[in-house]
């Protein structure tokens, strides 16, 4: 056991939380082949069977030794996060996971308070991945945080979530449009993010109260697609506010006015439990709240 290669753990927990070899790989940042062969490497030097294959499923020996390591890592993890970070804005290390247009209308201004305040600070940020590579990330502890708006349900209990502020959710157009009549709503073209998203989910609900069928001519995954496809005349895109108010200043894109009141979005600060950094502590304190 003295002579176990602790990483070896590391691709274990990684792919007990995982559906396949393949997912937990990605997350990890190999391929399936490395992760497939350390895995039997471990079960080799363990003396057990950690996993079945296909498909995929931890063992009851293998689940026992994963409740045993995860804490245990996640803790040494985050002990060399407290390292590296230098305890200190001032010469410190942090690394936030954030949506791109959020990080475009909310957190770059901050971020640049904070660095001119404290020019030796560096900063990571992660605008691709969606919330759940970002809360694989903060599991993991390669980011020390994530500002986002939607929050997978399964991940809540393990989350610290603090609300920043709300956010209006509108429509928006290439045209002026004035909607007088809530059934005059169904006469229009939508681009929506797709329908397992909590923002689509919502705004389906507050429609159907009123016998609306939205049609959906284009769905877009991210914000930005979905203010370009409305620029380029496609249809009536449902965003939030702060993240077109360039393009209503300069008159690119008009607000729908409609005669019902839009469900509303909160940015949250998420992080684990436990599992924040006195440098994250202190950016929180003076520049997102």
């Amino acid at each position: 056991m003295s002579n176990i290669n602790l990483n070896l753990f590391r691709y274990f927990i990684a792919a007990a939380e995982s559906k396949s070899f393949a997912d937990a790989g990605e997350k990890l940042g190999y391929n399936e082949s490395t992760v497939s062969t350390s895995i039997s490497t471990l079960e080799k030097q363990l003396g057990v069977k950690l996993f079945t294959r296909k498909p995929l499923q931890i063992t009851e020996v293998g689940q026992q030794i994963y409740e045993a390591v995860k804490s245990g890592f996640a803790d040494f993890d985050f002990a060399m996060v407290i390292a590296e970070s230098k305890n200190s804005l001032e010469y410190g290390k942090i690394s936030i996971g954030c949506p791109s247009h959020i990080t475009n209308f909310f957190l770059m201004d901050r971020i640049s308070n904070a660095i001119k305040d404290y020019p030796n600070m560096q900063v990571n940020l992660d605008t691709e991945s969606d919330s759940n590579k970002l809360i694989t990330l903060l599991k993991n502890n390669k980011i020390d945080f994530a500002i986002l708006d939607l929050i997978p349900e399964e991940y809540v209990t393990e989350l610290e979530i603090k609300e920043i502020r709300d956010i209006e959710n509108i429509f928006v157009s290439k045209q002026k449009i004035e909607i007088k009549n809530i059934n005059d709503l169904n006469n229009y073209k939508y681009i929506l993010a797709a329908d397992n998203k909590v923002s689509t989910i919502k705004l389906h609900e507050v429609v159907n109260k009123y016998n609306l069928e939205l049609f959906t001519i284009l769905r877009c995954p991210t914000t930005e697609q979905r203010i370009n496809a409305a620029k380029h005349g496609i249809g009536i895109a449902y965003v939030m506010r702060e993240a077109v108010k360039q393009e209503l200043e300069s008159k690119e894109l008009y607000e729908i006015k409609i005669p019902i009141e839009l469900p509303k979005s909160s940015l949250k600060i998420v992080y684990l439990k436990n599992h924040l950094t006195k440098v994250a502590r202190e950016f929180i304190k003076n520049y997102l709240k």
